[in-house]
């Protein structure tokens, strides 16, 4: 048996070999794995990084966490800083090239103070994708230098407003209906073109169904001040207004109902008040002419035309009647304006002029009169039955209706005739026999006081005592001859009525001339200063 060794020459897979081989296929299974659940990288340029920081500056999505900042470095002009960032995989379908990118911080702006969880955290990232498949993926972007005011899952719709200024409007000045804030004001941009401002806005859903084709939009920024027929007017918007401007919307009554709601993208004008919208909305007006006689100091082209209260027009122009040989003439061109009556149906010129016609017939007349004694400012006011009937005639182009004089040249005339009676009055001849009369009286009551009175009165008395001794003998015959006068005095005899009257007409004489001794004894100086009731009492 031979003990030599046999040599195969076949070739075997040695065991050692599968450990490096599974090590491979796991190590490339995890690669695979890890390159499907990575999400997408993006780049972001800013124009600083202040307060990003790699590894911890985080990107958020309605305040979630979907990524993270990975470098940080120069752009290739040196100009800007580029971001590197790593996004979570189940986010990818958001990264289109509608998203945007901004850094959160703290900021303080007119419409208040945003950020301010970032002084504890660090700034973030925020994104704000365009919606999902709604663009084409991207993954190069430039960060927003603001914060939008309007997200792309915000529900409700965008309108244009045209202004002729911005105001003291800015990104995220509030939008109001009936005071409540609904939306917010999102961009503006110069049209020079057209010479305006054309202001983007966002109102929220439901409230935007509330915007119609014919709403009308104002400026409430701020407040203003009014010196008007009605004496100062403040208007004063809310708290937020008044720091931020705002604009506010609404409806009229007469159009709400026949309104259908506005699509989104329409262009508004934008007034500067709410006072401008009613002035905004009188489209018809029809001229009537008026002459006053002087002066028309304090009424205003503007000022208001009024029959019965309610103003029915305006002020249209006021200039010298220089075809007039009456210098002292003054042309008012007013105008009617039905609209502001509020009947619904605007009616015709023929109908107005019809109306007026009417009016007139029955003795209307425009006059001058004051509708602030603060101001002094003048309106046209139509005042109804004022006049004779009158008639409405042509002076050019224009129906001039009857003018009466306004109530200021009425008060003027009678305190001017008044003051031509009191300067036609003998003042000083007046004064003079005043004086005299005053020193006669004087006079008078001295030479009363220098005959004592009192004791001639005594004396008096004494002898009509003897006087009466005297004329018992003769009373028998006064009694016949009185009975022989009784027929003749008798009631109702003409003469005994004549001679009570004129009894009665002396005793009164004789109690005011007591009356007024007594008052010139007591108060010798009450001829010229009159009865003092004081005193008396």
């Amino acid at each position: 048996m031979s003990n030599e060794p046999k040599v195969s020459t076949s070739r075997r897979l040695s065991p050692v070999w599968f450990i490096p081989l599974l090590a491979v296929l796991i190590a490339v299974w995890l690669a695979v794995r890890a390159w499907q659940e990575a999400g997408p990288v993006i780049q972001i340029e800013f124009s600083a990084a202040s307060g990003i920081e790699v590894g911890k500056t985080r990107i958020r999505y309605r305040d979630v966490e979907v990524g993270v900042v990975k470098s940080i470095q120069l752009s290739d002009d040196f100009n800007k800083v580029r971001i590197t960032a790593e996004m979570d995989a189940y986010v990818s379908p958001l990264i289109n090239d509608q998203s945007n990118f901004w850094v959160v911080s703290p900021r303080v702006s007119r419409s208040g103070i945003s950020g301010i969880e970032t002084l504890l955290s660090g700034v973030y990232i925020e994104m704000d994708s365009g919606g999902e498949g709604v663009g084409e993926s991207q993954t190069k972007f430039v960060g927003l230098e603001e914060p939008p005011s309007v997200r792309s899952y915000d529900k409700g719709s965008s309108y244009l407003l045209v202004a002729d200024t911005l105001g003291s409007l800015d990104i995220a000045s509030p939008v109001y209906h009936r005071e409540v804030p609904v939306g917010e004001v999102t961009g503006y941009k110069l049209l020079t073109d057209q010479s305006k401002v054309q202001i983007r806005m966002f109102v929220k859903a439901p409230f935007d169904e509330l915007i119609k084709e014919h709403s009308q939009f104002w400026n409430v920024s701020g407040f203003g001040a009014t010196i008007g027929l009605d004496g100062v007017e403040l208007d004063v918007g809310s708290l937020s207004s008044l720091i931020a401007g705002g604009v506010e919307f609404d409806t009229p009554i007469n159009l709400s109902s026949g309104s259908s709601p506005a699509d989104p993208g329409r262009t508004f004008y934008l007034f500067p008040s709410k006072d401008a919208v009613s002035e905004g909305a009188i489209s018809v007006s029809y001229p009537f002419l008026l002459h006053f006689e002087g002066s028309v100091r304090g009424l205003k082209v503007g000022a208001p035309v009024e029959y019965l209260g309610i103003q029915v027009g305006r002020v249209e122009h006021i200039a010298l009647d220089y075809e007039s040989r009456d210098a002292n003439r003054v042309n008012v061109l007013i105008a009617i304006q039905p609209e502001r009556m509020g009947q619904g149906v605007v009616p015709s010129k023929a109908q107005i002029r019809e109306a007026m016609d009417q009016l007139v017939a029955q003795g209307m007349q425009a006059r001058l009169s004051s509708g602030s004694l603060l101001g002094g400012s003048l309106f046209v006011d139509l005042v109804p039955n004022a006049g004779e009937p009158g008639e409405i005639k042509e002076h050019g182009d224009y129906p001039m209706l009857p003018t009466a004089e306004n109530e200021f040249s009425q008060i003027t005339r009678q305190l001017t005739s008044i003051m031509e009676k009191i300067q036609g009055l003998p003042i000083e001849e007046i004064g003079v026999d005043l004086k005299s009369g005053l020193k006669s009286l004087r006079s008078v009551m001295g030479d009363l006081e220098d005959a004592k009175l009192g004791e001639s009165a005594g004396g008096v008395l004494e002898n009509l005592q003897d006087a009466t001794d005297g004329l018992d003998g003769t009373a028998d015959q006064l009694e016949r001859t009185l009975k022989s006068l009784d027929q003749t005095v008798a009631p109702d005899s003409d003469l005994s009525h004549t001679l009570t009257s004129a009894l009665d007409d002396i005793s009164d004489a004789a109690k005011s001339m007591k009356q007024l001794t007594d008052q010139l004894q007591r108060y010798p100086d009450a001829l010229l200063r009159g009865r003092d009731e004081d005193k008396e009492e």
